[in-house]
Formats: C-alpha cells, sequence, structure tokens
C-alpha cells in the first residue's frame, strides 16, 4: 500500500509540470524552422526573409496587439498604441537572427509561429512590454509575460483600451 501511494505521489509530481506547462497551441509547432530576418509589420505580424532569400509573412502565435491604426488613452489623452506595438515588435526584431517554428496558417496566409531570437521568445517579450494580449491560457511563459506588463503597468495596461479584436468588429 506504502508502495502504491509512492508510486501515485512520483506520478503526479513528474506530470504535473508537464501538465502545466503544455499549451494546445504551440504543441501544434513543428519543424522545419523558418530562419532569417525580420522586420514588423504591426504589433504581431512580421515580414521574414529566410537565409536562402523566400520572404513569409508570420503573425506571431497565442498573442494579439493592437491593430495598426487603434488609438488608446492614458489619462484622458490619446496615443497610437497600434504604431507603438509595431514599434515594439520592430525593436526586438532589429539586429536578431530568427528562428520561427511553423504552428498552422491564418485565413490570410500568414504563417502562425512561435519565433525566437537565440533564447528570447519574440511574443513573450511584447507581452511583457505591454504591447499584446495573450490567446495562450495554459502556459508557455506568455500568460507570466503578460500578468507581469498588467501589473507594471506598462504599454497599454496603463489606461483604457479595445482589445484587438473588438475593435476590428467596430464594438
Amino acid at each position: 500500500m506504502l508502495l502504491r501511494r509512492h508510486l501515485i505521489l512520483l506520478i503526479v509530481c513528474w506530470s504535473a509540470p508537464t501538465l502545466a506547462f503544455w499549451d494546445p497551441v504551440t504543441s501544434e509547432c513543428r519543424p522545419p524552422a523558418l530562419e532569417g530576418t525580420a522586420t514588423a509589420i504591426d504589433g504581431h505580424t512580421l515580414k521574414s526573409t529566410r537565409v536562402n532569400g523566400l520572404v513569409d509573412i508570420i503573425r506571431l502565435v497565442s498573442i494579439d496587439a493592437p491593430e495598426l491604426h487603434q488609438d488608446c488613452r492614458i489619462d484622458g489623452e490619446w496615443w497610437s498604441c497600434g504604431f507603438e506595438a509595431r514599434q515594439t515588435l520592430d525593436d526586438l526584431l532589429a539586429d536578431a537572427d530568427l528562428t520561427c517554428l511553423p504552428c498552422g496558417y491564418e485565413s490570410d496566409g500568414a504563417i502562425t509561429a512561435l519565433c525566437r531570437s537565440g533564447e528570447t521568445d519574440i511574443g513573450a517579450e511584447v507581452l511583457r512590454a505591454g504591447m499584446a494580449t495573450s490567446y495562450a491560457f495554459f502556459a508557455n511563459n506568455l500568460q507570466s509575460a503578460e500578468g507581469q506588463a498588467v501589473t507594471a503597468g506598462r504599454g497599454v495596461w496603463q489606461g483604457d483600451w479595445v482589445h484587438p479584436t473588438q475593435w476590428r468588429q467596430g464594438t
């Protein structure tokens, strides 16, 4: 009986961290990786030029950022949070060698991908700056990065803003 309890405890302790960091969205990301450089189109979309010269439009998986022409408010003053989101992403991409792991395709043909520069998760950094919100409800450090921005009042979290999905719908 004691052995059975230890075995159950071992299984729970071993599997709990695995489940805690499993995200059904990014679990779909598969090689081959796309490698190259990129520039920001908006706060969560980039134009990537691969090492072989091919060009891809990539949307960062599990995040959504203010649309390019979207405005937000801080203390009653309007500011261009959409342009600032793009600038945040562009700054992260400057001089970066990217490795993007494709996760799927959007209806407009954009590749959804988990992109890194070295060990830096680009999507998580946009979230940490407060310039996006996360769709990752389970893990892969995106919720933590967004939580840091919310707590610190960075980016869109320092004032009033409309979620990008609602903004696109005009609500």
